[in-house]
């Protein structure tokens, strides 16, 4: 018991004297600097008309719940349920109108092509990924923060071993 108790009492006491001699260093940690420059536009780049048309499509129809599920490849709309859409279309909608909308990033792979849209919200700045197959329906929809925080992400991947 009074091990216990010294254990506990010395990293107490270990964790305040820290605290006491590097005391900005978790504020400083937590509160991002104001003096900070956003990371830079990425530069548009040249796509078809009807890929920019139909990401802006797509999009409106997520964040009012109007999406036709039939866009989609079989294989991810049978995975994906309708409730999802209608949660979706709670948190995209929540972001308001998009002001502006752009291309800047276009990904080919072997059974896909993912489109990458630079979306401007009244308050932050997000990006669309819109992935179609070869028969130009959708394999991917992903709206982000940044690659690892997703709003809204519903994919399709054929993955063999």
């Amino acid at each position: 018991m009074l091990r216990r108790l010294f254990v506990s009492a010395f990293s107490s006491v270990v964790a305040a004297t820290a605290s006491a001699l590097y005391p900005a260093g978790p504020a400083r940690a937590q509160n991002a600097d104001p003096q900070r420059k956003p990371l830079p536009e990425p530069e548009p780049i040249v796509v078809d008309h009807a890929t920019v048309d139909r990401a802006q499509r797509l999009l409106t129809a997520v964040a009012h719940d109007a999406f036709d599920r039939s866009e989609l490849l079989p294989q991810l709309g049978a995975f994906v349920g309708h409730d999802f859409f209608v949660k979706g279309a709670a948190f995209v909608s929540a972001l308001g109108p998009a002001q502006s909308m752009f291309p800047f990033e276009e990904r080919i792979m072997a059974d896909q092509t993912w489109t990458f849209f630079r979306v401007h919200y009244p308050r932050e700045v997000l990006t669309w990924v819109v992935g179609v197959d070869p028969g130009n329906r959708i394999t991917l929809l992903d709206l982000r923060r940044g690659p690892t925080n997703h709003i809204f992400n519903v994919a399709w991947r054929d993955i063999q071993y």
